[in-house]
């Protein structure tokens, strides 16, 4: 993460023509396609209970508005990584589901009416919201933390990408042990959700009062989030090179 912050402030201030400035992995095991049909299947399953319940999509107003505000990010997406034209975007909203916003791979959102009530973002907070979720996506990092995990259960390079997330969703031990790259993850999509939102005009500032309004510092071990002080340092250290893609936007766009 680090590498990547020091190479986006090295960069940017000096971009001219268009040019990317993500630069993504290509090592991870495990097919993209296996890893996001597995995604699919859990996340229909999850809207297939929430529905059931009456908890899916009754505020339709705010399904309106995050769909249109992916739309607007999904050109950033792309421009950044162009294999992400092909994703299915898809975001639902959920009543009484106890989490706070969640991107599976392959596209999949899912966001809390009463998360989104509780902090009232305006329109850019919101955006660079579901760009933090869509930096996760672009990242691989279900993919990317399954190679990881690999390392740490028995016979982990012989055994397949279902039955490693199955270890990575039961075992504690393993979640213990993982909990760094969970906070490392999260910084990263941090860092592209910055980007992606400054590339679709978004005001920059936006995302400093976002992290404001998060504050998140909680203080177990497993928290998947670092401290609100440790995001806030990433996003004053980006938000000068942020205000010239957003004063750039897109190229060609």
């Amino acid at each position: 993460m680090k590498r990547w912050l020091v190479a986006f402030l090295m960069i940017v201030p000096g971009l001219a023509g268009a040019q990317p400035v993500l630069d993504f992995r290509n090592d991870l095991a495990f097919q993209a396609t296996t890893v996001n049909s597995f995604a699919a299947h859990i996340y229909r399953e999850r809207l297939r209970k929430l529905k059931a319940a009456g908890k899916l999509d009754l505020d339709q107003a705010l399904l309106k508005r995050l769909r249109g505000i992916i739309e607007r990010l999904r050109p950033a997406a792309e421009y950044e990584r162009p294999a992400a034209a092909s994703l299915p975007w898809e975001v639902h909203v959920c009543r009484r589901c106890y989490e706070n916003a969640s991107a599976m791979a392959g596209g999949k959102l899912l966001v809390s009416e009463e998360f989104i009530a509780q902090i009232k973002p305006t329109d850019g907070e919101l955006a660079y919201l579901l760009a933090h979720e869509m930096g996760h996506v672009l990242a691989e990092h279900t993919r990317e933390f399954a190679t990881s995990a690999r390392y740490f259960v028995g016979m982990g390079l012989k055994r397949d990408y279902s039955d490693i997330q199955h270890e990575i969703d039961e075992s504690f031990s393993l979640q213990l042990r993982m909990a760094p790259l969970y906070k490392q993850q999260e910084m990263e999509a941090d860092y592209i959700g910055f980007i992606l939102g400054a590339h679709a005009k978004f005001e920059p500032h936006a995302m400093l009062s976002l992290l404001h309004k998060l504050n998140m510092d909680g203080a177990s071990i497993l928290d998947a989030h670092p401290s609100t002080q440790q995001r806030l340092k990433q996003a004053r250290a980006m938000l000068p090179a942020a205000l010239r893609l957003y004063e750039r936007g897109i190229p060609g766009h």
